[in-house]
């Protein structure tokens, strides 16, 4: 990913994947309803890790039985950012979705009244 972005703008699209990333899971704590919206948002890093070593070990499995390397680095680099920024995107969406949704109605209580005491009922001229 360096070769074709250059120093900084590797560093910056690691740094919106990791965003995305930690956006899509972290940010559900924001506020408390958020959680049960978009609780696929926890599984996004986990697909990531799992599917970043997929990725590596059948680019592995491939140098090793002997081609290219150069055309093995080039396919593989670019399955890898564009799994990357799937992720990122998904967390993101995660995000997205829970922090605009509306929070659940409170519960309403039939039937309660106050208890006697709590408030005086009893009006003077």
């Amino acid at each position: 990913m360096r070769k074709s972005l250059g120093d900084r703008g590797q560093a910056l699209a690691s740094f919106a994947i990791l965003a995305g990333l930690v956006l899509g899971s972290l940010g559900l704590y924001l506020r408390p309803w958020m959680i049960d919206v978009s609780a696929w948002g926890f599984a996004v890093p986990v697909v990531f890790v799992v599917g970043y070593l997929l990725i590596d070990w059948r680019r592995q499995a491939d140098v090793a039985r002997g081609g290219d390397a150069d055309a093995i680095a080039t396919k593989y680099d670019w399955a890898a950012r564009l799994f990357s920024l799937a992720c990122a995107l998904a967390g993101a969406a995660a995000f997205v979705i829970a922090f605009s949704s509306e929070p659940p109605p409170a519960p309403e209580i039939e039937g309660w009244t106050p208890p006697e005491n709590a408030v005086s009922v009893d009006m003077s001229p």
